[in-house]
């Protein structure tokens, strides 16, 4: 199934110059969806605003420059968001064994952030760590090292446990 579309295109040429290709990428990705429900078939395809973009480019809307500016730009807001590219996700979950750092599985892994971009934090390796799904849920928010010892302490003010760190942070 191909993203662009004459519909979609049509889509596209409407708002182009009065949306941000993340709007425009909803709106298609809306469209597709919608389509996908009504044929009953499951199956949709997806763009994103990078894609918006290069499409622009085959329409000569933009340069490739702009193109390039563009990718720059997403890049560096990706980063402040706190984005763990492809190879530094593999180093982390290398280092880590390839496995939870809390309950050991080997499975449904994720990389995280220990101190959360929200709080200062960074998506260097030294603040990432490996845990599966169900712990990540579990300890959300928690910033503790895995890597270092820590405990699980009963909280009787929210009636939850949480985990804490034994160390002094430094």
């Amino acid at each position: 199934m191909n993203t662009w579309t004459e519909e979609t295109d049509k889509i596209f040429l409407e708002m182009w110059g009065k949306s941000s290709p993340d709007e425009i990428a909803f709106v298609v990705n809306n469209w597709h969806r919608d389509k996908s429900l009504s044929k009953g078939d499951g199956l949709s395809t997806r763009t994103t605003a990078r894609g918006v973009m290069y499409h622009a480019l085959k329409f000569g809307l933009v340069s490739s420059e702009e193109v390039s500016a563009f990718d720059k730009q997403q890049k560096s807001e990706r980063a402040k968001r706190g984005h763990i590219s492809n190879k530094i996700s593999q180093i982390v979950l290398q280092r880590d064994n390839n496995q939870c750092l809390l309950c050991g599985t080997k499975e449904n892994l994720t990389v995280t952030h220990i101190m959360p971009i929200s709080r200062g934090g960074n998506s260097e390796i030294e603040n990432l760590q490996t845990l599966c799904v169900i712990c990540r849920k579990n300890v959300h928010g928690s910033e503790v090292d895995f890597r270092k010892p820590y405990v699980k302490e009963w909280c009787s003010h929210c009636g939850r446990e949480h985990y804490k760190n034994t160390e002094q942070q430094i």
